[in-house]
């Protein structure tokens, strides 16, 4: 199963920065599926929901396990649960952190909820992606096919073809 799905267009302060969304259906707390978007960000480590939001989609999730969760832009609380959703047909259950609203320092008023984030948890164990001339394209891996790349990816190593992230390129 491959889907390929045109980058967003975006622009900020005159650059062009397109941006990867997709519209997911996300189980919600009868376990009916309600569709959502997402901003897919392949540096976030969970899939990220704010608490409002989900609360107004009536996805499902447990405020007993608090914590701070930090990304560039500084820190928030959250709860992490778990999500429900639904990629071409196949239902997956991944790890979610649903944030409290951010707050202005300077005024102590909450701050207007950003959209939601796709990260790499569950995701990565499943699909392959790329970016390419304005796709994102996602692939889903079967077990034939995990296994055949971690084998390629063991040979790459021992050849010595695999670059060493702590170098430059």
């Amino acid at each position: 199963m491959k889907v390929r799905l045109e980058l967003v267009r975006r622009t900020v302060e005159g650059i062009e920065c397109p941006t990867l969304v997709v519209r997911l259906r996300v189980r919600d707390r009868y376990g009916a599926l309600t569709a959502m978007t997402f901003r897919v960000d392949t540096q976030a480590d969970l899939t990220t929901v704010p608490g409002r939001t989900a609360l107004r989609e009536g996805i499902p999730f447990s405020e007993d396990r608090v914590r701070v969760v930090r990304g560039i832009a500084g820190a928030a609380e959250s709860h992490r649960d778990r999500i429900r959703v639904v990629i071409a047909g196949r239902e997956h259950d991944w790890p979610c952190d649903f944030t409290k609203p951010a707050v202005d320092p300077a005024t102590g008023r909450a701050l207007p909820d950003l959209s939601p984030v796709f990260g790499r948890a569950g995701l990565l164990d499943e699909y392959a992606l790329a970016v390419d001339s304005g796709y994102l394209i996602l692939t889903r891996l079967g077990p034939v096919r995990r296994w055949c790349r971690r084998r390629l990816y063991a040979v790459w190593q021992a050849l010595g073809a695999v670059h060493p992230s702590a170098e430059p390129l």
